[in-house]
């Protein structure tokens, strides 16, 4: 495939690290606390690259990174891609660029991932922004086309089927409220960074690993009420991919300190960078203000 203008300067901007024997995408810019910006499917990293200087200029260093079997990481055929697995991956990065604790911030079923590796590593995580995301996992029912990648024989088909004339539509009507906010050149990208390198393999293991238990979906809820770690929602309003349901089940269960609703749908991130920054960079400040005062 030819890879498009778009990613090759998203490229540009960023780097690789090598974790073990795999070679992992990072994207990050400005100076300050570090806010990580966790991905989904069929995303990567590029989802982030308009928010990445919107919070630099809000004086935070802000980082993204591309999951192994996705994007411009490395797409081995060796590896487990479930979401346990990729959740250790987030931990990995964290340690290789030795990160301070971080703000997690968390989109699509990087929440789940994202949950448990705060669950299990709460020392590092200063708070959890959630956006447009499933933590009642045991009641989420992917909406189509991402329930087609799950069917047998079919997904093949899908997956091969994908082009930037079939997907731009999908797109514009699931993913954002203003279709001028994706273009012909960003949808080409997406597909790129999805299928490149092998990409058919991984991005199907990825979608094959959802752990959709009534277990799993009490012991993140059960995990990220013990850390207690201050907690935020940022939330697409026109939201159609993502059932209700998961929104209704947040504001429900978790102690959340901020509710933001953003005129956007799914993919919030390329319609309303800016605001979102915003929300996050305030949240932080929130917290180091609270953090002074509560120092002896």
């Amino acid at each position: 495939m030819r890879k498009p203008r778009l990613v090759e300067e998203h490229e540009a901007a960023g780097k690789r690290i090598v974790i073990g024997e795999h070679h992992i995408f990072v994207r990050e810019e400005g100076e300050g606390e570090p806010v990580l910006l966790l991905h989904g499917v069929p995303s990567s990293s590029f989802l982030f690259r308009k928010m990445l200087p919107e919070l630099a200029g809000h004086g935070l260093r802000a980082i993204s990174f591309d999951f192994p079997g996705i994007g411009l990481s490395d797409k081995p055929t060796d590896i487990d891609y479930g979401w346990h697995s990729l959740a250790n991956w987030v931990g990995h990065v964290v340690d290789a660029l030795a990160l301070p604790p971080v703000h997690l911030v968390l989109h699509d079923i990087a929440g789940p991932i994202g949950a448990e590796w705060a669950i299990k590593n709460p020392v590092k995580v200063r708070s959890i922004t959630v956006t447009n995301t499933l933590l009642d996992v045991a009641h989420y029912i992917p909406s189509f086309p991402m329930r087609a990648f799950r069917v047998p024989v079919m997904r093949h088909l899908v997956f091969s089927a994908l082009s930037t004339k079939a997907m731009l539509p999908l797109f514009r009507h699931s993913g954002v409220k203003n279709p001028d906010a994706v273009d012909e050149q960003v949808i080409a990208s997406y597909i790129y960074l999805l299928k490149n390198n092998g990409g058919h393999h991984s991005f199907l293991e990825i979608m094959d690993g959802f752990d959709l238990r009534e277990k799993h979906r009490d012991w993140l809820r059960d995990g990220l009420l013990a850390i207690d770690k201050p907690m935020q929602l940022i939330w697409g309003e026109q939201e159609i991919a993502i059932p209700k349901a998961q929104l209704h089940y947040i504001k429900q269960v978790f102690p959340l300190r901020a509710d933001h609703r953003v005129d956007a749908r799914h993919f919030l991130q390329e319609e309303q960078p800016a605001v979102i920054s915003a929300h996050i960079a305030a949240f932080a400040a929130d917290i180091a203000r609270q953090s002074k005062r509560a120092t002896p």
